[in-house]
């Protein structure tokens, strides 16, 4: 992960850990079905440990993974995650030593040849990797998904950084280390959302932290004008829903 983004991500860190979703369960176990064996993932970009805790669940040890101090500090404990600051490209793993990795949210920061190579060196014959992600949000009440629409494309279009396209993208274009499979199309990550809710996963975004770096805060002008339309003045939890994207495959030796 570039150092700025490290900042930008170190920054909003307590906001990533409190607010950001957590991944379908149903994802995990077919993932973790996959594998030539369950000793150990590597998961790369860890954050504050969204998905590190879902892969306890399924293999013996979890290796996690992040560039930001202050996003591991707020991870949560657990006797199978070991958590470690490191770049995604200089990993302190063994050769040859694990039989997953897995990338949740975070690939389009760092994926190239240097990750490519880093991640053939540590898996074993036959590992598997995931890059999973999910697309910008929707919310069931159409005036309110146009002024979020608006908000995400327009507004905040001078603050995404130019990796934000491989999301948008969901990672294609991107070089996937190894043997593809169709990943699935028919998962979504569902939560049922007051507008404070909502407002702390958008405080989380980068690009809404580099606007307030520049000396603008387009959140709150945002989150004013969703309370017209937003049911109870904000107080009632609206459905929002991501779609749940991704790539995943053997890893090539």
């Amino acid at each position: 992960m570039p150092e700025h983004a490290a900042e930008l991500f170190g920054t909003v860190s307590e906001a990533y850990s409190s607010h950001r979703p957590t991944y379908p369960e149903s994802f995990f176990s077919g993932f973790a079905s996959r594998c030539p064996s369950r000793q150990r993932v590597w998961d790369c970009g860890c954050g504050s440990g969204q998905a590190s805790v879902a892969l306890a669940a399924h293999f013996d040890q979890v290796f996690a993974s992040d560039a930001s101090a202050e996003q591991l500090q707020l991870a949560p404990q657990h006797p199978r995650i070991h958590y470690a600051q490191s770049e995604a490209s200089q990993s302190p793993l063994e050769p040859a030593s694990v039989d997953a990795v897995l990338v949740a949210q975070a690939v389009h920061w760092f994926a190239g040849a240097p990750f490519n190579a880093e991640v053939q060196r540590v898996a074993k014959p036959g590992a598997v990797m995931a890059w999973i992600g999910y697309l910008p949000l929707q919310l069931e009440l159409p005036k309110l998904q146009e002024q979020f629409q608006h908000f995400y494309a327009t507004t905040l279009k001078p603050w995404w950084s130019p990796q934000r396209r491989w999301v948008d993208q969901s990672y294609a274009g991107l070089i996937f280390p190894g043997n593809e499979w169709p990943f699935p199309t028919d998962l979504w990550i569902e939560r049922n959302w007051t507008l404070e809710e909502l407002q702390g996963y958008l405080g989380s975004w980068s690009a809404v932290e580099q606007a307030r770096r520049s000396g603008a805060d387009p959140l709150m002008p945002f989150i004013e004008n969703l309370k017209g339309d937003w049911p109870a003045a904000g107080a009632e939890p609206v459905l929002v829903r991501w779609p749940f994207m991704g790539r995943w495959g053997t890893i090539s030796s």
